[in-house]
């Protein structure tokens, strides 16, 4: 396993885990500083920049939405070029809804572009891009079938 590979996987599980309690203060060292960073949230909203995507945590936190565990059931499938990588998966998250006591298992499926780049121009691995939605099991895969 390359060195670039172990740190992108490193950087990808990381996240995921502070995602588990929505720790919003562990969250911006998976993402460059600044306003680089841009996302389609699961929740059909766009974030620029990390403090953007912080804001909504905190927030998200405060109504009592939280992920009590969040984990891949396919992939990662990781491709790396050269400064840039590219990272795709299925996962699950159970999310516990404001005023709700139990957690929904929801699948998803992510999209999650890499730069060696923290923001400042250090080259670190950071999540520049991700794209998140649902995945739909009770969509036919094949239209009728």
């Amino acid at each position: 396993m390359s060195s670039d590979l172990e740190r992108i996987l490193a950087v990808h599980q990381g996240w995921y885990e502070v995602n588990v309690g929505l720790v919003a203060d562990r969250m911006p060292v998976y993402f460059p500083e600044g306003d680089g960073y841009h996302q389609f949230n699961l929740n059909g909203h766009t974030y620029h920049g990390v403090l953007d995507k912080h804001r909504l945590w905190v927030n998200a936190a405060k109504i009592g939405l939280t992920i009590t565990a969040i984990k891949d059931t396919v992939g990662p499938d990781v491709q790396i070029f050269g400064d840039v990588a590219l990272l795709t998966a299925e996962g699950s998250a159970d999310v516990v809804a404001p005023g709700q006591t139990d957690a929904v298992p929801t699948p998803f499926r992510t999209t999650e572009f890499f730069r060696r780049d923290d923001g400042k121009g250090n080259p670190d691995w950071r999540i520049w891009h991700m794209h998140v939605s649902v995945q739909d099991p009770q969509m036919p895969k094949h239209g009728t079938e």
